[in-house]
């Protein structure tokens, strides 16, 4: 039988509908805190076979895990194309109301629309229309104050979230990924499911006060950055549309905006509990 189940994430509301025969997959884990009942911004259709794209051209790679290809106004991710019992297309009109995600091989333990980045590109390129960004990133709610700890793998976002975690009065909204907007002149981060080996998730946002680009060391310090190297830091660290210029136009200007009215330092820091105390009696 058909099946349809909404999911929201940062406050875009995505409709997932799959047919008879496609409907046998489980929510993952991760993804359940944020089930919603909202109207979609987006809806997904999950289909058997391969789409008629023979035509595209591929524009960007970033095996082995995915391609992309666009053919006119369309674009498609081809994800797992080596593995042909995990392969799958995800097709995006223009304005990405409408995307299909197709199977070509219909292995019954792949059909899943939570299974590798799917989702996350699909969002990387909706966000990227002016909307939003996804950085590599731990967020964290202290009492309503958004913290955001930047850092590329190895960096001690999983870290700084246990540390954390041990704190009474925070949730952490994710030890790997956040997406950050912009509303009615104020910045905003967003929890998501992608989460790093903490393993922490949480569909809460929050007001960001403070980002912090992390380092490890032997002490805990911090040191003021330059304009420049504010939105070098955390462009690194973050997701824009390579493949797309007014997406990475977008994307650059965002990141300007942000650095510009939102705290940044440099926190070099020890990986023990004094790391949390040194970064309250900074505030």
């Amino acid at each position: 039988m058909a099946r349809r189940v909404t999911i929201e994430i940062a406050g875009i509301s995505i409709a997932i509908e799959s047919e008879a025969g496609l409907d046998d997959w489980k929510i993952n884990a991760a993804y359940r805190p944020f089930l919603s009942n909202r109207q979609a911004d987006i809806r997904l259709r999950l289909l058997r076979g391969s789409p008629a794209i023979s035509a595209a051209t591929q524009v960007f790679d970033s095996s082995p895990v995915w391609t992309l290809h666009r053919q006119k106004d369309t674009i498609a991710f081809k994800i797992y194309d080596y593995l042909n019992d995990q392969k799958r297309i995800l097709v995006l009109d223009p304005d990405i109301h409408t995307v299909k995600l197709y199977f070509p091989s219909g292995h019954a333990d792949f059909v899943t629309p939570f299974y590798g980045p799917t989702l996350e590109l699909l969002l990387i390129q909706y966000l990227a229309q002016e909307r939003g960004l996804i950085a590599h990133a731990c967020g964290i709610d202290g009492d309503g104050e958004g913290m955001l700890f930047v850092g590329e793998s190895g960096a001690g976002k999983s870290t700084i979230a246990n540390l954390w975690y041990q704190n009474n009065g925070v949730t952490i909204l994710s030890d790997d990924r956040i997406i950050l907007r912009k509303k009615n002149g104020v910045f905003w981060m967003h929890g998501t499911p992608w989460h790093g080996e903490a393993r922490f998730v949480s569909s809460r946002s929050t007001q960001l006060k403070h980002i912090f680009f992390l380092r490890h060391d032997q002490s805990n310090a911090v040191r003021q950055l330059n304009r420049a190297d504010r939105v070098v830091a955390i462009l690194k660290a973050s997701f824009p549309p390579f493949w797309d210029s007014p997406g990475v136009e977008f994307a650059m200007a965002f990141l300007s905006d942000l650095t510009e009215n939102v705290s940044c330092q440099e926190l070099s820091f020890k990986p023990d509990a004094s790391v949390i105390d040194f970064v309250r009696n900074l505030k």
